[in-house]
């Protein structure tokens, strides 16, 4: 008998170890309109964006805490601050917690793990984070991430190997924050070391002002769009009308732009289709534009320092000139150096006209000083 009373203590225990504890910290509710503006103001703070139907904005937040962590709860409580008010016609939601709260940089498996793997991790992003892709491929990884290169490769081993022990993360809580709000809801949002998915597409005026924040978005479709993002992860599924500002961003990926002006600065952009009226300006960013799409009409880039690749342009009716000062041109394994001089007068580096026996789309102009100019 003693034996399988040692079992039945020894489930216990580990039952009651597993067992997780739900603190709650805000829950409210708020009937909206066609004019209400949702204002956000977040720090350390993970949030996943949902469709209401019912005509309000909905606010759950709760922390899942490991049974055995009285001493992290104490931390945690004394570093959070949420609230949320309606005033007029404005909902606000404040949340200011400490770093000790932050998600950006936490795994979800053992230390030992990621040790053991670390140098794959690496030397696998970098083998296959520029290959050519197809829209559809850029849109499978942008709904695949987690996150970072980091995130998605541990992701991918997981699901590879289901029955592995991957170790258990040094931290033991764990936040939850859903938002649902109705579409026809405008967004403001300022964030600083936060995470931010939406699950639906937004389709009215967005705004967004982040600092080392990851976000994901499905279709960002409104009219006056205005996104600035710094030092952090930005990922969509298609951006439609408005103004992008991305400084030092780590990884920028795009399935589609259209109608958009886009300014950049030491960043790495993937962009799966570029589709009409596209206005680019950069400084010493790596940028990757993988299609143009059937509704393409005009791309107009202005670069310093900037490492340009296109793909597969040449299988589609359109004109093109390309100029520069002191540029590299990589081009059908030739590599060719324009416009060295101490004037720095721009040189004619390529031009193509366009066919006027077929379907013209339209016209891709780039102006690229002190640059490489990859065409694949």
């Amino acid at each position: 008998m003693k034996p399988f009373i040692f079992s039945i203590i020894f489930l216990s225990i580990t039952s009651i170890t597993l067992a997780q504890k739900k603190e709650l910290v805000l829950k409210e509710s708020y009937n909206v309109d066609n004019y209400t503006t949702l204002d956000i103001d977040i720090d350390n703070v993970s949030i996943v964006f949902e469709e209401s139907n019912d005509n309000k904005i909905h606010f759950d937040y709760f922390i899942l805490f490991d049974e055995d962590s009285k001493k992290t709860q104490f931390k945690v409580f004394n570093g959070l601050n949420a609230s949320s008010v309606k005033t007029d016609n404005t909902v606000k939601l404040n949340v200011k917690n400490s770093m000790y709260l932050g998600e950006l940089y936490s795994l979800d498996i053992g230390l030992e793990a990621y040790k053991k793997y670390i140098r794959d991790i690496f030397s696998t992003i970098k083998k296959n984070q520029y290959q050519y892709k197809s829209k559809d491929s850029l849109l499978k990884e942008i709904g695949f991430s987690k996150g970072s290169y980091v995130d998605d490769y541990f992701k991918k081993l997981k699901i590879e190997n289901p029955n592995k022990d991957w170790g258990k993360s040094v931290r033991k809580f764990k936040q939850y924050f859903a938002i649902k709000v109705p579409k026809y809801v405008k967004i403001k949002i300022k964030t600083l070391h936060s995470k931010i998915e939406f699950k639906y597409d937004i389709e009215k005026s967005f705004i967004l002002n982040s600092f080392k924040t990851h976000l994901k978005f499905k279709k960002i479709l409104g009219k006056e769009n205005r996104i600035i993002a710094s030092n952090g992860i930005f990922q969509a599924e298609e951006i439609n009308n408005g103004r992008i500002e991305f400084l030092d961003m780590n990884k920028v990926v795009i399935g589609e732009v259209s109608n958009m002006s886009i300014a950049t600065e030491t960043s790495k952009i993937q962009i799966g289709e570029v589709g009409k009226n596209v206005d680019f300006n950069d400084f010493n960013s790596k940028l990757y534009l993988y299609n143009f799409s059937k509704n393409f009409t005009k791309f107009n880039l202005k670069g310093d320092y900037s490492k340009l690749s296109f793909y597969k342009v040449v299988e589609t009716n359109f004109s093109m000139d390309i100029s520069g000062h002191n540029t590299v041109l990589n081009m059908n394994e030739i590599k060719a150096s324009f416009g060295v001089n101490k004037e720095e007068k721009l040189i004619k580096i390529l031009q193509k006209k366009r066919n006027e026996n077929v379907p013209f789309l339209g016209n891709i102009e780039v102006v690229l000083k002190n640059g490489i100019l990859n065409i694949k």
